[in-house]
C-alpha cells in the first residue's frame, strides 16, 4: 500500500494525473496527514511552504500558493485522528477517481499525418484529441490482433475489413506500444468472464 501510495502521489505531483483545484487541495491534505501525522502536533504549519503539495505545472504566484497552502492546512485539520495507513488508503481511493486514472496515453499520428493521442484503459484502446471529434474507443472484443510494422502500430478489427494504422516516431516506440497493447489484450481474453 505504501509503495503504491508513493507512486500515485508522484504521478499527481508530476502532473501525469490531472486534478481540479478542490481535488488537489484534498489530496495534499491527505498527503500531509499520511506523511506528518495530526494537525495539532504542530505549533505552526509554516513547514508546509517547504513541502511539495501541488503538481509542478500549477501556479508559481506566491500569493496564490500561500492561499492554497492555507487551504491545505485547513484540510489537514479535518483529518486529525486518522492513521498514516488510513490516510494513504484514502489518498489512493481519491486518486482512483481522477479523470485519466488507469490510462496510458501515447502521442502518435493517424494515416493523414494528424497528431492524436492513442491510449489504453481497462476496456480497450481509445483515440483522443482529434480536432472537432469525440473520443473513439475500440473495445477489446472488437480487436483481433495488435502488431507493429516498422514504426507503425496496426490494429486488426474483427468485424471490419480494414485495419487501423497509427504512426510513431521510431521503431522502438511502436514496438513498446504494440507489445503493451497486445499484453493487455491477451490479459482481457484470458479473463473475459471476470471483466464482463
Amino acid at each position: 500500500r505504501y509503495q503504491y501510495y508513493l507512486q500515485v502521489k508522484k504521478d499527481v505531483l508530476d502532473g501525469r494525473l490531472l486534478s481540479s483545484l478542490e481535488q488537489g487541495i484534498r489530496l495534499a491534505g491527505l498527503a500531509v496527514q499520511a506523511d506528518f501525522g495530526d494537525y495539532h502536533q504542530f505549533e505552526s504549519h509554516d513547514f508546509l511552504r517547504e513541502y511539495v503539495l501541488f503538481p509542478t505545472d500549477w501556479t508559481q504566484d506566491e500569493a496564490v500558493l500561500e492561499e492554497l497552502t492555507q487551504k491545505v492546512a485547513q484540510e489537514h485539520r479535518t483529518h486529525s485522528g486518522i492513521t498514516a495507513a488510513e490516510a494513504e488508503l484514502m489518498y489512493i481511493n481519491e486518486v482512483e477517481r481522477l479523470d485519466g486514472f488507469g490510462q496510458e496515453i501515447f502521442p502518435v499520428k493517424d494515416n493523414h499525418g494528424n497528431d492524436i493521442h492513442l491510449g489504453i484503459f481497462f476496456m480497450g484502446i481509445f483515440i483522443k484529441n482529434r480536432i472537432g471529434r469525440t473520443t473513439v474507443i475500440y473495445r477489446w472484443n472488437d480487436i483481433g490482433n495488435i502488431a507493429h510494422n516498422k514504426s507503425s502500430i496496426v490494429l486488426e478489427l474483427i468485424n471490419k475489413e480494414e485495419n487501423v494504422l497509427f504512426h510513431t516516431d521510431d521503431l522502438e516506440n511502436a514496438k513498446y506500444i504494440s507489445r503493451l497493447f497486445a499484453a493487455r489484450h491477451k490479459f482481457y481474453k484470458q479473463n473475459k468472464i471476470c471483466t464482463e
